[in-house]
């Protein structure tokens, strides 16, 4: 039996317990004999839509999925759209990682040519540097991404499915419009539960966007590197990190 670990990288209260409600309508696209373990961290923010929250949460992170890997995780996914902490922790495990980022650009890019993103919060700059600064550690898809916004709902305000599946849907309809782009990827892993609902909603207006939800795609392509034996490398280190410690 394959084993996955879902680190959801913020501190675990009501409000993103609430947040995260969409996790088993990803889970459906795994195979029946993946057992997916799901944990919080047990201090942090509740939400990384800053550089400074991602930076605070990261150490929790780390130690998080060190320890899934030495309970005997065959792949961890972080389960965030800015992959916080991602590269991190490819240098202290072997097994393959991933956060909701880059299996969503490898995703579109096999589909499309165009892409639009859409994050939450209103327009803010900390949110937009973020995105940015994600972008920038993926240079290999800056190119391809013609469209950013937001929803105007924060990540703990994602669950008001009403106001979220009309901003979705309009935005999809104009970065298609007016953009030209093939493919509306969800800046949000907490957008997952709303995913089929929105390509139902599109098809009725006649939008033939490919909608790629982050989550989903991520748990899916981890599966399927798991199954392929495409382990994390480790090559282009010197020697373990941990090692080096200072206890």
């Amino acid at each position: 039996m394959m084993k996955l670990k879902l680190i959801i990288p913020v501190a675990d209260t009501p409000a993103t317990r609430k947040a995260n409600n969409g996790i088993p309508h990803a889970l459906r696209v795994l195979n029946p004999g993946t057992e997916v373990s799901v944990g919080f961290l047990r201090r942090g923010f509740e939400a990384l839509n800053t550089i400074t929250r991602v930076g605070y949460n990261s150490p929790e992170i780390a130690e998080e999925a060190m320890l899934a890997e030495a309970e005997g995780a065959d792949g961890i996914f972080i389960n965030c759209f800015a992959d916080p902490a991602v590269d991190m922790v490819r240098e202290l495990v072997h097994v393959p990682v991933f956060g909701g980022f880059r299996p969503s650009m490898m995703a579109a890019l096999g589909c499309g040519r165009h892409f639009s993103v859409i994050i939450p919060g209103r327009e803010d700059p900390a949110g937009t540097l973020l995105l940015a600064k994600v972008i920038e550690n993926n240079p290999e898809c800056r190119d391809s991404i013609v469209c950013q916004d937001f929803t105007n709902l924060d990540v703990l305000e994602l669950h008001d499915r009403e106001a979220l599946l009309d901003r979705l849907a309009d935005f999809a309809e104009q970065s298609g419009r007016v953009h030209g782009c093939d493919c509306l990827i969800l800046g949000c892993t907490a957008m997952a539960y709303i995913a089929d609902d929105l390509r139902a909603e599109l098809a009725l207006r006649g939008c033939g966007i490919t909608v790629v939800e982050p989550l989903s795609t991520g748990l899916k392509m981890l599966e399927t590197f798991v199954t392929l034996q495409l382990n994390n490398s480790t090559a282009h280190l010197v020697h373990n990190e941990m090692n080096q410690r200072i206890r």
